[in-house]
């Protein structure tokens, strides 16, 4: 069972106050949820349960795309659509200032 300077530990991280009485409700009631999720954690450990943060990545491989990429044509015509640009980059006006 939880103590009550657990209790009073645990209100104080909280930033509550706590009387008396519900310390004792809340030693009871956390020890009861404490109870429950021990015994849980029992039963899923006991019937071997998978790791959930085993999942193999669905996603696709990252693969560089070389001359044969289908886009390239589109990224060229779209970077010489760009009023200023310095090589693969779009040249903007700088719109942040430092405070003086």
């Amino acid at each position: 069972m939880i103590s009550r300077e657990d209790i009073q530990t645990l209100a104080e991280l909280a930033r509550l106050e706590v009387s008396e009485e519900e310390t004792a409700s809340l030693q009871k009631d956390i020890s009861n949820i404490l109870d429950y999720v021990g015994h849980v954690s029992a039963v899923s450990s006991a019937e071997g349960e998978k790791d959930p943060g085993l999942n193999r990545n669905v996603l696709r491989r990252d693969v560089p795309r070389g001359e044969s990429d289908p886009l390239a044509d589109t990224r060229e015509q779209l970077l010489e659509a760009l009023p200023k640009r310095e090589g693969d980059y779009n040249v903007v006006r700088k719109i942040i200032q430092k405070d003086e």
